[in-house]
């Protein structure tokens, strides 16, 4: 098996995904980058944008965060965002009737999610 890095996306709700994984590519305020096993530590601020997670060279998960920070070691990437939703188990009407009823940041978040589907 691959070397995996352990990702863990968390908001203030919850721990939203902990897995293992062979890259992170996530959204930094100067542009993507991706982060994998024996990665310098590095700590940096989170764009609003799509977090992918890699296997055996194709994206296996999609998560769309609203800004954060991440925290990446040798051994894994820390996500903590305010909002987060994962692209590939959401449903466009919930997403959509949601983003109606919401205001301000959380209804910006919902609409670049519909944005991302």
């Amino acid at each position: 098996m691959a070397e995996t890095t352990h990702l863990e996306l968390v908001t203030p709700a919850n721990i939203m995904v902990q897995k293992p994984a062979q890259m992170v590519v996530a959204p930094g305020v100067e542009g993507l980058f991706g982060a994998m096993p024996r990665h310098a530590p590095l700590l940096s601020d989170l764009a609003r944008g799509v977090v992918e997670v890699h296997e055996n060279g194709k994206v296996t998960a999609r998560y769309m965060i609203d800004g954060g920070l991440a925290d990446v070691s040798g051994e894994a990437i820390t996500i903590l965002t305010e909002r987060a939703e994962d692209l590939g188990a959401v449903n466009r009407e919930d997403v959509k009737s949601r983003a109606d009823a919401a205001t301000g940041a959380e209804a910006e978040f919902l609409n670049a999610v519909l944005a991302e589907l």
